[in-house]
């Protein structure tokens, strides 16, 4: 599949899952939990699927493995946010869990590198 129209099926593939992510969100209470359904699941999902059709699967493995240690690193950068925004203030607090998720990114690309 040429780069563009697997651009283009990415974009229309990711824009429709996160049009049904969207949708799915807006059933769920309490409203705070409609942000995990966020773009960045279907865009994900539609990026691999676009990938997988265009280059194979196994091809999509790096990229399936980058994208759960990114998840990992952001999920500590949120628990670390938590307790840094409530002790050190708003500026602070997002440096240090900023900083957390880099670190953890950091530690884990060798692994999926």
């Amino acid at each position: 599949m040429p780069d563009v129209l697997t651009i283009i099926a990415k974009t229309v593939l990711g824009g429709g899952l996160a049009l049904v992510f969207a949708a799915l969100s807006e059933t769920l209470t309490p409203k705070r939990f409609a942000g995990i359904l966020g773009a960045a699941p279907s865009v994900a999902i539609a990026s691999l699927a676009v990938g997988s059709a265009a280059k194979g699967p196994a091809d999509q493995a790096h990229a399936a493995q980058t994208m759960l240690a990114g998840a990992l690193a952001l999920a500590v950068c949120a628990a670390v946010a938590v307790v840094a925004l409530r002790r050190l203030g708003t500026a602070k607090g997002a440096a240090v869990s900023g900083v957390a998720w880099v670190a953890v990114a950091v530690a884990l690309y060798p692994v999926v590198g």
